[in-house]
């Protein structure tokens, strides 16, 4: 969630036909455990001795205020729930984001599998839980601190960047319109 966030902000808010898939361990596993945007106020780390002092991302909230029209979360012990809610992604019209809890072993021993199995509630236990109020989903991710898994919400009206803009049907190189060799001397030309 820190590089390319800015990116990643923008394409949930065109709504671009893509499948955003995070690996969320709440630290940066891969460079030796330093606090990463997900790592919890207080949690410390090489980088944090004393403690995390700045607030996490909440992905599954900016998502949702970004406009997104698919988000999910799923854990990565539970595999079937898992395909099922990447294979949902995928097949959606739009932008669609998988935030994917996957615990890392070496850098951080406090949110583990046991952590994560204690508090994680799925959907499908929340009476009448609807994942096309966004409003009742983002109560629910309020009331749950995000530790909810299952697809979380969606929005099927929403048309995505490539039907609104035209492209969608069309091979995109199409539409880049090319230059004879005169035009593109004369473009040239004008920035001497």
């Amino acid at each position: 969630m820190a590089i390319g966030l800015g990116h990643t902000y923008h394409a949930i808010r065109r709504n671009v036909n893509l499948t955003y898939i995070l690996m969320d361990n709440h630290v940066y596993g891969l460079t030796k455990g330093q606090t990463s945007p997900r790592s919890d106020w207080g949690f410390k780390t090489k980088t944090t001795p004393t403690g995390n002092i700045e607030t996490p991302v909440a992905t599954l909230e900016m998502a949702l205020s970004a406009g997104a029209s698919f988000v999910a979360q799923g854990f990565s012990t539970q595999l079937q729930e898992l395909t099922d809610l990447i294979v949902a992604a995928v097949k959606h019209p739009g932008f669609s984001l998988v935030n994917v809890f996957s615990p890392c072993v070496t850098f951080n021993k406090v949110n583990t599998y046991d952590w994560f199995k204690e508090r994680l509630v799925g959907i499908d236990s929340i009476e009448d839980y609807d994942r096309y109020d966004k409003g009742k989903v983002l109560q629910h991710i309020l009331e749950h601190e995000g530790l909810l898994t299952g697809l979380l919400y969606e929005d099927r009206k929403k048309r995505s960047y490539e039907e609104v803009s035209g492209l969608a049907n069309n091979n995109q190189m199409q539409s880049v319109r090319k230059f004879t060799k005169a035009e593109f001397n004369k473009l040239v030309e004008d920035f001497r």
